[in-house]
């Protein structure tokens, strides 16, 4: 008989506070949630690449703004932009430019310099970082439709016959996790881009439930800030506040208590976890930025799309939110992981 003692699994180094969880599902009851939807643009991709250009660009989309190092920005239409809107909006106006953009033979051969010149601003320059990495990416992401015969992603939504995740093993999240850049443990890519071909009218899934959250950045510093879910490592704690990086594992634990406490508040709401993730992503991003928060007021310079404004000056989500008051030096951020290609 075996009697050695069975090893202890490792304390949790975050908790998803659910008490917490229903106070802040509670006050979003009595606002009402948006549709979620993607704001209105002047421009769209071309047709024919618009569904490989989508893929393209939220399989690059990553360490973006950075917690140390230049944020990747530029200008389109005379306004700066940075992050996502400025990979975004810069490949809209690229594509319609040059017909061979985002097509597979395009993404076959894609190289650092070609993203180098594609994401160049003749005001700020050259802020795209690890263009090399990148494009690794992208050729894997040619190859990937090179091997089934495809020419474009829709093909593989069409032999997944519309499911998220099939019974077979020949759902979306079976094939399209097979690339890196769609590999994430926590599938914060993967469901972002489901959730674009669904508000952008291309895709309908059979099994919607299994569309869950995407976990960013933004949602990690805001859901910290709400008291949705709390670290109890102290050692991880004092990485996120020093800014120093923490380990890969800790990341996905990390975002992982995130996507669980957007599923549950989601639930408690009557709500899908992609609707709840518009909803905190606009805020967070508009209203609870690293270094400034709006608990007490907006401002004119506050970009928050004007349905989430519920007629409210100030961040709607500031009176269920355990932070509020509290100088935003103390607050904490999203973790710091540099290297990275799913942040």
């Amino acid at each position: 008989m075996n009697t050695a003692p069975r090893p202890q699994k490792p304390k949790p180094k975050i908790l998803i506070d659910r008490a917490q969880c229903r106070v802040i599902a509670e006050h979003i009851a009595k606002l009402g949630v948006p549709k979620d939807e993607e704001d209105p643009m002047a421009l769209s991709f071309p047709p024919l690449v618009a569904e490989n250009a989508w893929w393209t660009v939220v399989a690059i989309c990553h360490q973006t703004t950075p917690v140390q190092g230049t944020a990747f920005r530029g200008y389109v239409g005379g306004v700066l932009r940075k992050g996502w809107d400025y990979l975004l909006q810069k490949s809209i106006v690229e594509a319609n430019r040059d017909p061979k953009l985002f097509t597979r033979a395009w993404l076959e051969q894609v190289s650092g310099k070609d993203l180098i010149d594609l994401y160049h601003d003749d005001t700020e320059g050259d802020t795209l970082n690890r263009p090399w990495s990148r494009a690794e990416l992208l050729r894997e992401l040619g190859a990937f439709l090179a091997r089934n015969g495809w020419v474009s992603i829709r093909e593989c939504y069409s032999a997944s016959e519309s499911y998220i995740i099939r019974k077979d093993g020949g759902g979306l999240a079976e094939r399209m996790q097979t690339v890196k850049a769609y590999a994430d443990p926590v599938e914060k890519k993967f469901f972002y881009f489901l959730a674009l071909m669904q508000n952008q009218g291309f895709w309908k899934y059979r099994d919607p439930k299994h569309l869950s959250s995407p976990v960013n950045y933004h949602e990690q510093r805001g859901h910290f800030r709400l008291g949705s879910v709390k670290v109890t490592d102290p050692e991880l704690e004092a990485k996120i506040r020093t800014r120093v990086n923490i380990t890969p594992e800790e990341d996905i634990e990390i975002r992982f208590a995130v996507r669980r406490a957007i599923e549950y508040i989601a639930r408690l709401l009557g709500i899908t976890p992609a609707m709840a993730h518009y909803f905190f992503w606009n805020y967070f991003r508009n209203c609870c930025a690293r270094e400034a928060v709006h608990c007490g007021g907006c401002g004119n310079a506050c970009k928050l799309p004007e349905r989430y404004r519920m007629g409210q000056h100030s961040c709607v989500l500031a009176p269920a939110c355990k932070s509020r008051g509290m100088p935003v030096k103390e607050m904490l951020i999203e973790p710091r992981l540099d290297d990275t290609i799913w942040q």
